[in-house]
């Protein structure tokens, strides 16, 4: 075997190891926090649980925040997945709103505390975390979904044919805060899932009306 072909079988055993490393720290955080909750977990009981050191736990994941946002991204990545297929084809803009983002309701509701604590590092954690970063672009895939719902609605109005229309960014953006606000709050005063819903729907419902019908600037500023 020459030189190259083995500088590229380590490299490739290397980036197995990590894979693997990776993986058994990601289902070890994702089973305690879901055993125990956010608080009651220690890093190092997650590193015993996927059966490696301290310092090599920390360069997956420099805090048990970090490692929060990543088990939490994971369910929030899926739910948005099963809500982009699980959103119906016709139906006002807030039952389609409220359809879209039901399996990430019920993901965030499995843990209240877990939740709460995801959406205060999602809103309120370090900019330069990694995981932190994938947290705000899975927001950006949900924005891009409302606002996909609010054209529909817009098209389907026939308000176009009175007026050009306007940009859906700032509704959408509107939508997802409220969803992670709401989220929050269940959280915090242990809200009943159907109460829960019944309230996103109404608010949803408001935004859509106000997107369908009140004079704005549609322009969107940046973040």
């Amino acid at each position: 075997m020459v030189a190259s072909e083995i500088t590229q079988t380590a490299a490739g055993r290397r980036e197995r190891n990590k894979r693997d490393k990776q993986q058994r720290i990601f289902a070890a955080a994702s089973e305690l926090f879901a055993a125990h909750g956010y608080a009651a977990v220690t890093t190092q009981q997650i590193a015993e649980r996927a059966d490696v050191a301290g310092g090599t736990l920390f360069r997956y994941a420099a805090t048990k925040a970090e490692l929060l946002l990543m088990v939490c991204n994971e369910d929030f990545r899926v739910g948005l997945a099963a809500g982009r297929t699980a959103l119906p084809a016709a139906g006002t803009p807030g039952e389609r709103m409220l359809a879209l983002v039901t399996p990430l309701i019920g993901a965030g509701r499995q843990n209240d505390e877990n939740t709460t604590a995801y959406q205060r590092e999602v809103l309120f954690g370090e900019p330069h975390e990694r995981y932190r970063a994938e947290a705000l672009e899975l927001a950006r895939e949900l924005q891009s979904l409302f606002a996909a719902v609010l054209a529909d609605a817009w098209d389907a109005a026939g308000a176009s044919a009175s007026r050009p229309r306007p940009d859906p960014t700032l509704a959408a953006r509107t939508a997802s805060d409220v969803l992670h606000l709401e989220l929050a709050r269940a959280g915090l005063f242990g809200t009943p899932t159907p109460r829960l819903q019944g309230e996103l729907r109404a608010q949803f419902t408001l935004i859509a009306h106000g997107f369908l019908h009140s004079p704005h600037d549609d322009s969107p500023q940046p973040d």
